[in-house]
This record gives structure tokens, sequence and C-alpha cells, in this order.
């Protein structure tokens, strides 16, 4: 099963249709999620039927902000959503093999004090999911300081609310094959753009690989998520495990340095 969450930034093109159809025969999709669609509500629903699956929720843009569109086929068994928000989808999913999990599909404002609420939101679904959850998508942040590159001079670049959720939530970095960075505009890169999984998740899908594919029309890539890749299979690039919330220490940097 194979599933893709893309912030497309953008569903107005004319090519945006054969695009969209390219990339599920190419990668063989059963399920796949755009971000920032960019699209008038009275145009979303006429675009979304031209993308070649037969089973979709909406969620529309505010204005021309924001929006987020999930599309499945048949070889999904049911998919239930569970919660709209202008920031996420919430869905619970049961695939063709009967495992159910719970998969929150996240456009991140660009705003801190949106994103302060995103968090708070999930945080109070998190005590309601009991098996498997993860959530994906364009997050609007980075963890670590090497996961962004410009060539302006910021000190502090990684995203304390989204770290102090992951700690809370006991969530993993599903890992990723391909290129580190998944955003990119002039000279500057990051990894904005990830999935992260429960215990439970990693458990239901112990083979599961991410992968960064290439840029299409948009300044981010697709993340691919593969459930069930053969043995074999490249594995993700895992990064180093450590308490995140470490970086938050004033004396993080000079530490690192010495050691």
């Amino acid at each position: 099963m194979n599933y893709m969450i893309w912030n497309a930034r953008g569903t107005g093109a004319r090519s945006f249709p054969a695009l969209v159809r390219d990339l599920k025969n190419h990668y063989q999709l059963n399920f796949i999620a755009i971000l920032e669609t960019r699209c008038a509500k009275e145009l979303s629903t006429g675009r979304s039927r031209n993308l070649g699956f037969p089973h979709m929720e909406l969620i529309d843009s505010e204005g021309y902000s924001g929006g987020i569109w999930c599309f499945w086929n048949r070889t999904v068994s049911q998919v239930a959503v569970e919660e709209c928000h202008h920031q996420y989808m919430h869905l619970k999913i049961t695939n063709a093999t009967n495992q159910t999990w719970m998969l929150t599909v996240v456009y991140a404002s660009p705003t801190s004090a949106n994103q302060r609420n995103l968090w708070s939101n999930l945080s109070r679904i998190a005590p309601m999911v009991q098996g498997a959850w993860l959530i994906g998508g364009d997050l609007n942040g980075t963890m670590l300081q090497c996961e962004r590159r410009s060539s302006a001079t910021v000190r502090n670049s990684i995203d304390r609310d989204l770290i102090n959720w992951v700690d809370m939530n006991v969530m993993r970095d599903t890992g990723f094959v391909g290129p580190e960075f998944t955003w990119k505009r002039g000279n500057s890169e990051a990894r904005l753009d990830r999935m992260l999984g429960n215990d439970h998740w990693y458990t239901m899908f112990p083979n599961a690989v991410v992968s960064h594919l290439p840029f299409y029309k948009s300044d981010h890539r697709p993340l691919l998520l593969r459930l069930d890749t053969a043995a074999g299979q490249p594995r993700p690039n895992r990064p180093f495990r450590f308490i995140a919330v470490w970086v938050l220490h004033e004396q993080f940097e000079e530490f690192v340095k010495q050691h």
C-alpha cells in the first residue's frame, strides 16, 4: 500500500490533474493527500473529480490560503473522517488486510499563533488514539539545526512547539530515503515535511519506508510512504535518537562543540 502527502502549493494549473494522475500511476498510489490547494470553495469539487480517485474528502482553503484534499481508491478498505480542521484532517484507516490505524494529515500554518492552536488540538486528540497513529505532512518547522540551511544568519531555527509535542506524545520520526531537505526557495532549504509515528504504528508496519521524491511543480517534495516494502528494499535514513528538548538548553551548542 502506497500513500503520498504533498504540499502542491496550488491546484489551479491546467496541467495539475494530469500530473496527479501520472503520480498515481507511476507510484501505484492507493491514497494521496494534497496540501495548500489554494482553491476557492466553488471550484474544489470540480477540480478534485478530475484526479483519478473514486473517493475523496476535502477541506476548503480559507480564501486562497491552505486547503487539504485527501483521495483514495478501492484498495483502501475503509476511510472514516474523525475530525476536520483547517490545519489537519484526522482519519481512521482500515487496510485491505483489516489493519486499522489513525492517520493525521497536517498542513501547519506558517504563523506561530496558529501553529500553537494546531499542537493544542493534536494534544487533545492524542489520548483518544488507542492504537497505531501516524501524522504527516508539511509541519512548517524543523527539529534540529541541521534540518535547515540558508545563506542568512539564523541563530535558532528549531521549532520548540513541535519538539515539545513530539516528546509529550512519544512520537518518533520515520526517517527517510532520498534528499535531506523537502523544501527549497532560493538559497534556503529545510526539512519542513515529515512523518511521525507512535510505537504501535512501528509495530504494525515494521517494513514501512518514507521517500523524499523529486520536486515537481511545487517548492515542496512529495512524501511517499510504502507500508509493506519487501526485504532488501532501501531502509530509511533513520536519524540519531536523543531527547529532543536537549536542543533547547542554553549551553547545548557549546556542549556539542566540545564533544
